[in-house]
């Protein structure tokens, strides 16, 4: 699959081991040496470091694996990765052509709606279904300061109904493997694993479309 002229890397990873995040922000250490010091951020968002755990079992799986590393040329090809977390909650039912979503407060508008386009993206799909996960652009975001409710307006419009109590939305982060070297290891001749580390680009993710 893909989405804005990137490949999606959309399998959920093998939860094989605890998941350790880490950020990273450039600043500078403001310190008048009288008083306060003070951090001076030097990018707007942070850039996250996760690894991911790729299990592949038979040939057809292991070649897809080989020719997405292969693909990327090392470090220097993106593609979007869902975070796989339910970042977003629908507040109702979301019906198909509606371009107005209600989600419950979680302060998004305020924190997350930024000038980058790091949080700006979303993958869509329901607990259960078979179809397979909705790619969307959030192109607004309301807060009406009811500390329970506020609103994105999604592009394109929702391609079908998403009921609120199954429906997971989950972040699509631009990544780039942190490596230009991915290790797979083969535990028998069906069975490959690539543990790679994706390293988030929050300052190159689109704001608009392409």
């Amino acid at each position: 699959m893909t989405y804005l002229d990137y490949d999606v890397l959309e399998l959920n990873y093998n939860r094989i081991a605890g998941i350790e995040e880490r950020l990273r922000r450039k600043f500078v250490l403001l310190d008048p040496k009288t008083g306060k010091r003070t951090p001076d951020e030097q990018a707007p968002a942070p850039a996250g470091v996760r690894p991911f755990t790729w299990t592949a079992i038979g040939r057809p799986e292991i070649t897809v694996m080989r020719e997405f590393l292969a693909a990327r040329k090392g470090r220097a090809v993106p593609f979007w990765l869902p975070s796989y977390q339910w970042d977003l909650e629908l507040s109702e039912d979301a019906l198909e052509d509606q371009s107005i979503l209600s989600i419950r407060w979680v302060r998004y508008t305020q924190q997350m709606f930024g000038t980058t386009g790091a949080r700006r993206h979303i993958a869509i799909w329901t607990l259960g279904d078979d179809t397979s996960m909705d790619y969307y652009r959030i192109d607004d975001a309301d807060d009406p300061l009811n500390y329970t409710t506020e609103s994105i307006t999604i592009d394109p419009v929702a391609v079908r109904d998403y009921p609120k109590e199954t429906t997971v939305i989950s972040f699509l982060k631009l990544c780039r493997l942190d490596s230009d070297r991915v290790g797979i290891s083969y535990p028998n001749d069906r069975v490959a694993d690539a543990t790679i580390m994706c390293r988030e680009l929050p300052l190159e993710a689109p704001t608009e479309g392409s």
